[in-house]
């Protein structure tokens, strides 16, 4: 509770901070308390809370995946001061709705009430509408707003639909009568619809398919900063409100939804894996890359063992949003220096900035599962939770894993071993001076992925 109130309030200060003139300020003191946000979060490991009468408890699932949350936020952070740095006027509004969107991300690892579903899901959502169309003077920015809006809307209105029929038929909102409803057994075949429906707007959510549609379009003509703060962030308060309910009330209600979400999780790995294969351009393969993820991760909801499934979840999460906050980080440098949009855009920087070529390498070989990094063993906990129940997905699985080799090393190839000039990358021969964040938070995503790729055992024992 204390950090969801920490971000908050950081959220209206960052708007406030407009009115003052020390607007360099406003990145070292967002940082700093999401730093405080992140401390308290670790002091209340040893207390289960309450908040708004039941509707909102605080236990080791809320505060592992606020933690991981705000972790990933402090790095977006980060690397926002240089992507923001035209838009010094409007600083503030920027971090303003980026933490407001971490608040409505909080409340989806909390809530015990279907409504605060509902409210996390329109908080998180809602300041994103305009961050994407943040660049009035963009087409592709102004259309990735529309359409996410609409998209958005109507997702929304599915979800409604399914909280009323799942009311309808439990007489109620919050999870703990919901599972005593299904453990009791005897509802109505409208109960089922409700569940598929909530089932489907949350895939929305996450960029499933066949509701993925808009994740092309709207990753794609976003800033790259929000971009990165949408396919990890945004990513991480979907899959916890998936899970908080899927693995909480809902687990033992398994009549139709697992079936359903086995049928779309193999269907997301492949197009995603696909749609990323024949890109030209590293932030589409990117985009397309983050659906197949999102397949992945809903390997780890079709488990027996609802607290293995958490814990496989938070990995793989973890690894990924790590991994992805690296890979764009460096794009988001390069591309503001050499003005390329492809592959070309990292060439030489294994040579001409080593840190920044490891970085990439390390990235893209985790996300691509490769052993013994972190992205395999987070690969290795979903797919052993699917495997007794659906062993055709898990080998659907790791046919697309193997074929995703084929895009991840087109990034490192291009940085390690490529055969461009240096004319043709538009780069000089020195180089340039990597940004101090940048630096700062390419060694944190390092070590973060080296710390999980070792010391699995170690970590699965303090997340157990």
């Amino acid at each position: 509770m204390k950090s969801l109130i920490i971000v908050f309030a950081l959220a209206l200060v960052a708007l406030f901070a407009g009115l003052f003139k020390k607007r360099s300020l406003i990145q070292p003191l967002l940082i700093l308390g999401l730093l405080g946000a992140l401390g308290v979060t670790i002091a209340d490991w040893f207390a289960t809370t309450f908040a708004f009468t039941g509707m909102m408890a605080f236990d080791h699932f809320s505060l592992l995946f606020s933690g991981t949350a705000i972790v990933a936020t402090i790095l977006v952070v980060l690397l926002a001061g240089n992507a923001f740095k035209q838009a010094n006027e409007t600083l503030g509004d920027y971090y303003g709705l980026m933490l407001f969107s971490l608040t409505g991300a909080l409340c989806l690892f909390s809530y015990e009430h279907l409504v605060m579903l509902f409210l996390g899901i329109e908080i998180m959502s809602i300041p994103l509408y305009v961050l994407v169309g943040s660049r009035k003077d963009n087409l592709l920015s102004n259309e990735a707003a529309f359409k996410y809006f609409l998209m958005g809307a109507f997702s929304t209105g599915v979800m409604l639909m399914g909280i009323t029929l799942v009311y309808g038929a439990t007489g109620h909102f919050d999870l703990t009568g919901i599972e005593q409803a299904v453990t009791k057994g005897g509802l109505p075949l409208f109960f089922n619809v409700g569940v598929l429906l909530i089932l489907c707007a949350l895939v929305f959510k996450v960029g499933g398919v066949p509701f993925h549609f808009w994740v092309p379009d709207v990753y794609h003509g976003s800033p790259t900063i929000i971009t990165t703060f949408m396919a990890t962030v945004v990513k991480i308060g979907a899959f916890g409100a998936f899970a908080r309910l899927f693995l909480g009330a809902l687990s033992t209600e398994t009549t139709i939804w697992p079936d359903v979400l086995a049928i779309i999780s193999g269907l997301t790995i492949t197009i995603g894996n696909f749609g990323a294969l024949f890109q030209k351009q590293f932030k589409r393969m990117m985009v397309w890359s983050s659906v197949s993820h999102a397949g992945y991760l809903m390997m780890g909801l079709l488990t027996t063992n609802p607290n293995n499934g958490n814990i496989a979840l938070l990995w793989y999460l973890l690894a990924y949003a790590t991994a992805t906050i690296c890979a764009f980080a460096i794009y988001m440098y390069w591309k503001s220096e050499t003005k390329q949009t492809g592959f070309k855009v990292f060439a030489h920087i294994g040579r001409t900035h080593p840190l920044a070529g490891w970085a990439l390498a390390i990235s893209m070989l985790s996300l691509a599962g490769i052993p013994p990094l972190a992205g395999f063993f987070g690969k290795y906990f979903v797919f052993t939770q699917a495997l007794s129940a659906y062993p055709v997905l898990v080998v659907v699985a790791v046919i697309n894993s193997a074929i995703s080799l084929a895009y991840y090393f087109k990034p490192i190839i291009a940085a390690w071993f490529n055969n461009y000039s240096v004319d043709e990358t538009n780069q000089t021969a020195a180089g340039f001076t990597l940004d101090t964040n940048y630096k700062l938070v390419l060694i944190i995503g390092i070590l973060v992925l080296v710390a999980l790729s070792g010391l699995p055992g170690f970590a699965l024992g303090l997340l157990r």
